[in-house]
């Protein structure tokens, strides 16, 4: 048995609606009482006669900074993490609404906490469906000694008569979850996301064209992936959300679920639910993957899927290239890799609709494990940095993962407990969750970009050199935030230095300049928007006006530093080369911020990165050709 059309039985509409407008009337009167009776009775008028291959619903404006949750018993529960994720400048959360907890705790029972979601502020929730009980999954062995980890009896119809009080075929047990899923949580959930990482693979995905056994020309075997079943079935449960999630929430977004492999992607693109090769077959399995997802979601790591590594042909091996913009970089490499299969299957707003992009996970982290890169300073700046440039490339939302480290750090096994906005709260009393770094610097960019849109015009007027990156971001009142930052370049260094002036167009003189810590340190300081001095820390610029009292002496800021972290700020009074040293309080040189370099009348600005030092006072020392000032201050 097959499912039923999407639509209404074409006689039903003949007969309704017959050809004869003398008679229209009167058929009305008798059909439309019946019609009516039908879609409430099996809620047909709700199936979707539409796929994605026909419309795609809009999306708010705003960019969403979101978060993966986990699962921190006993004093961080749902809630708890949303209000964490929110208070550090989250905007969505990825939650799971698996079968096995629904079937067993009831699908009211995350209704409450979606509800509350949505009341502080976490809009567009994505949540991730799949992952049946054991009662209801695939008892089949695909794979030897392998079960399916999908649900069974998915080639069950769709729908039925309605007979059991639901629009859908009760003996399909995806069915059934999905509907009373999308029924109970329509409203509170954006994206329904199928399925985690269904490409998750031994070994083939990355295989080009020509290689054997690669994905490009061949169908993935059931022990190829972690779904352990044919990579038809996949888009047969793709089929089967997008129709149940449409019947009932129509502006509602169905997506892959966080892709790793653009080939896999070209696989369900190519390819229909059709259960053994996945073939064409115009009544039964008419469309394509493609026709049923609304929305492109991947996963991104750039620490391990070969973006921090670049062959050297003068060498004849590969070189490394860990640092922050490399693996910015690979992150939309990656994209543009998805984006090429999708568009070689039409969907490019000229054949079909072009789908919307969320990367439900990313992140690369603080510590180093094996080869992979791991810093805090890399971490905190690959952060801010993907968060900016994924408004560039028309990302919807960004997850960073996760919410808080996997394990305790004494316990951590790999990169991946090194990841969380905050460290690990087992066993943490409630309200004394410890945030790392890339917390602050999530909350820095979220705050400081929130009800802005990235402005394409603006940015590519502001004519950054090969050395700078950035963007112009613009509020509702015509104000610009400008976020830039000195490219990194060098393996496993975030230090970068970069000159840049605004164009003349501009206007601008002095710019109020915020690092990415502002959130929890408060600091900004001023800065000269004809001589700006970059590292690779990105700043977040706004313009200021400086007052004919505004203090001219040097200056640390703050006094004491915050963990190493400090400003010097000091005023050129003419132009002139300047050096800049600082001194242990034994007189002994331990850093040189600027050597001989050219500055320009005005304020200046250099960040200071002590925190490898020892606790202690210190000393900056400004040289010009016609003074020296020296600054004391405190380390802690």
């Amino acid at each position: 048995m097959y499912p039923k059309t999407n639509t209404l039985p074409i006689d039903v509409k003949v007969r309704c609606f017959p050809a004869e407008t003398s008679a229209l009337m009167k058929s009305l009167q008798v059909c439309l009482p019946l019609l009516l009776a039908l879609c409430l009775s099996l809620e047909a008028c709700g199936q979707p006669s539409f796929t994605a291959n026909d419309v795609v619903p809009p999306l708010p404006k705003a960019f969403d900074y979101g978060s993966n949750m986990g699962y921190f018993p006993p004093n961080y529960g749902d809630k708890a993490l949303a209000t964490l994720a929110r208070d550090y400048g989250a905007t969505s959360i990825r939650p799971g609404l698996f079968h096995h907890f629904l079937e067993a705790w009831g699908y009211d029972s995350r209704k409450e906490h979606f509800q509350y979601y949505d009341t502080i502020g976490l809009r567009n929730v994505v949540a991730i469906l799949g992952f049946p009980s054991e009662i209801a999954r695939d008892p089949a062995f695909y794979c030897p000694n392998q079960q399916s980890e999908l649900f069974d009896k998915l080639y069950e119809p769709i729908w039925d008569d309605g007979e059991n009080g639901t629009p859908v075929n009760d003996a399909n047990p995806y069915a059934l979850y999905v509907w009373k899923t999308a029924k109970m949580y329509k409203g509170l959930i954006k994206t329904y996301e199928v399925w985690n990482e269904p490409d998750l693979d031994t070994g083939n995905g990355w295989l080009q064209p020509g290689q054997p056994g690669n994905w490009w020309e061949n169908a993935p075997k059931p022990c190829e992936t972690k779904l352990k079943a044919p990579p038809f079935f996949y888009i047969r449960t793709l089929r089967i959300s997008y129709e149940v999630i449409k019947s009932v929430d129509r502006d509602a977004l169905v997506a892959v679920g966080g892709l790793g492999w653009p080939s896999y992607l070209d696989v369900i693109c190519r390819y229909t639910d059709e259960p053994f090769e996945g073939k064409e077959e115009p009544n039964r399995y008419p469309l394509k993957g493609g026709a049923y997802f609304d929305c492109m979601s991947f996963h991104a790591y750039p620490h391990f899927d070969n973006s921090l590594r670049v062959w050297d042909a003068s060498t004849g091996e590969y070189r490394n290239v860990r640092h922050s913009d490399a693996a910015v970089e690979g992150v939309w490499t990656q994209k543009n890799k998805f984006q090429a299969v999708l568009a070689k299957h039409g969907y490019n707003n000229t054949t079909y609709p072009e789908k919307h992009w969320i990367c439900s996970e990313f992140n690369i982290p603080r510590r180093s494990f094996g080869e992979y890169i791991g810093s805090e300073a890399a971490q905190v700046n690959f952060l801010i940095k993907t968060l900016v440039t994924a408004q560039m490339q028309d990302m919807a939302q960004m997850h960073v993962y996760s919410i808080a480290d996997e394990k305790p750090t004494n316990q951590a096994e790999n990169e991946f407990a090194y990841m969380g906005l905050f460290k690990n709260l087992d066993r943490v009393p409630a309200g004394k969750a410890q945030p790392n770094a890339i917390a602050w610097a999530m909350k820095t960019t979220a705050e400081l970009l929130k009800n802005t849109e990235f402005d394409a015009t603006r940015s590519e007027a502001l004519n950054l050199p090969s050395n700078v990156r950035g963007a112009a971001f613009r509020n509702k009142d015509g104000q610009f935030t400008y976020v830039l930052w000195a490219v990194t370049k060098q393996d496993r260094d975030e230090s970068a230095e970069a000159e840049y002036a605004f164009p003349p167009a501009f206007t601008l003189k002095y710019m109020d300049a915020k690092p990415w810590h502002h959130s929890q340190s408060g600091a900004h300081y001023l800065m000269n928007a004809k001589q700006l001095i970059l590292t690779g820390s990105p700043i977040f610029l706004t313009e200021t006006f400086v007052a004919n009292d505004y203090p001219k002496s040097p200056k640390i800021v703050p006094n004491p530093t915050l963990n190493g972290r400090a400003v010097f700020e000091f005023w050129m009074f003419e132009e002139a080369r300047a050096s800049v040293e600082i001194f242990n309080a034994n007189g002994r040189l331990v850093a040189k911020l600027l050597d001989n370099e050219r500055l320009i009348i005005g304020p200046q600005a250099l960040p200071l990165e002590l925190s490898h030092l020892p606790n202690g006072t210190y000393y900056a020392r400004l040289i010009t050709p016609e003074n020296s000032l020296t600054v004391g201050f405190v380390k802690i």
